[in-house]
């Protein structure tokens, strides 16, 4: 009776390459770091700010820093700090954009999307 072990060993690629999918997707499944780049893309779309450079976020001491680019070169900056949910400010060219939460942000977009 080799059939069960020969199932069981051409069975093994597909079981462990399903691990390797779902855990490439835990990090990016609500993370801090995360929730907060998608909170200041949500604003930056909704305020309809043409985007060169997507801000990139970054870990500082007190929560997060994400900066980039305008179309035209202005300067976009995020400062997230605070634990969550995360006291957001985003300034485009000097200028404040939004003053809020990320969690507000975020279920503010999930509610425009269902």
């Amino acid at each position: 009776m080799r059939y069960p072990r020969l199932v069981a060993f051409a069975a093994l690629p597909l079981a462990l390459g399903a691990c390797s999918q779902v855990a490439s997707l835990a990090p990016v499944s609500g993370g801090p770091i995360t929730s907060v780049r998608i909170a200041v893309y949500d604003v930056l779309v909704a305020q309809e700010v043409p985007i060169l450079v997507a801000p990139q976020c970054t870990a500082v001491t007190d929560g997060f820093s994400c900066t980039g680019t305008t179309m035209d070169g202005q300067e976009i900056v995020a400062t997230a700090s605070g634990a969550s949910p995360y006291a957001l400010t985003i300034t485009v060219g000097g200028t404040t954009i939004f003053q809020g939460n990320a969690k507000d942000v975020l279920d503010e977009s999930a509610k425009v999307a269902s």
